[in-house]
């Protein structure tokens, strides 16, 4: 049976995106085929033509895909219509410098984020969680659940769905998902402690565009030890500054 093009081409996608959010260079073919729910055969024909196109490259000595330089050049003549990065990044300093601690903005693409922008605080111990252009699942760190916690539920109902093969690398399940959600909401900024990365505890808040679409957010972290009650609750307020001031800034 003959697959349409429009499926091969949201399969090959899938594909990028997984090797995208993996920090591993040896992803094997079963592993990848599995997270894709995908056949080897097909998954392995796939990878094939994205390391001939440039889309992906395999390193000599290793068996994993890591992206390859056609994306990159793709990005840059990728012109976004507001470039977030730019507008919040005197917002974060500021944030950086009031908390002390590591400050990141990432960015909603798709069923993941995407880490646009990383500012170091002056805390003499500062938590290395993400590089710039590092992607995981919607859901997965503070900022990434701010954001989907922030999805009315017939989205995130799609958002769990699409992504729970992969929720087992961080000891989840979509149940444990929509836990996390609820509390989320009912506090109204997103805490993860320790599921990202292991003994940092990081706080989120989402940022909307002006049609009050979640689009990004902003989160703060540190070691564990430094989160206390009072720590936090500076935190939150410092945070929720910053994106109301980015907020302001993407208005109208």
């Amino acid at each position: 049976m003959t697959v349409p093009t429009s499926q091969t081409v949201g399969r090959a996608l899938q594909l990028l995106r997984l090797i995208a959010s993996s920090k591993s260079r040896d992803l094997r073919l079963i592993d990848i085929a599995e997270m894709a729910a995908l056949d080897k055969s097909t998954a392995h024909r796939l990878l094939q033509r994205l390391v001939q196109e440039r889309a992906l490259v395999r390193d000599a000595g290793h068996r994993g895909y890591r992206l390859g330089p056609l994306l990159y050049e793709l990005g840059l003549a990728a012109l976004p219509e507001i470039n977030l990065r730019e507008i919040a990044e005197s917002e974060l300093e500021v944030l950086a410098g009031k908390t002390g601690d590591m400050t990141f903005l990432i960015g909603r693409s798709g069923f993941e984020t995407v880490c646009l922008s990383r500012i170091v605080g002056s805390f003499e111990i500062q938590t290395m969680t993400r590089n710039v252009g590092d992607r995981h699942p919607l859901g997965i760190g503070a900022g990434s659940l701010a954001i989907l916690a922030a999805l009315p539920d017939n989205e995130v109902h799609i958002v769990i769905d699409t992504i729970e093969p992969q929720l087992g690398r961080y000891g989840l399940t979509g149940a444990h998902l929509w836990e996390r959600i609820t509390t989320t909401r009912e506090r109204g900024y997103a805490l993860d402690e320790g599921i990202a990365a292991s003994d940092v505890v990081a706080l989120g808040r989402v940022i909307r565009n002006r049609m009050r679409t979640p689009i990004a957010a902003v989160f703060v972290a540190s070691i564990a030890s430094r989160f206390t009650a009072r720590h936090l609750r500076n935190v939150d307020q410092h945070v929720h500054d910053c994106v109301k001031a980015i907020e302001s800034t993407l208005a109208p």
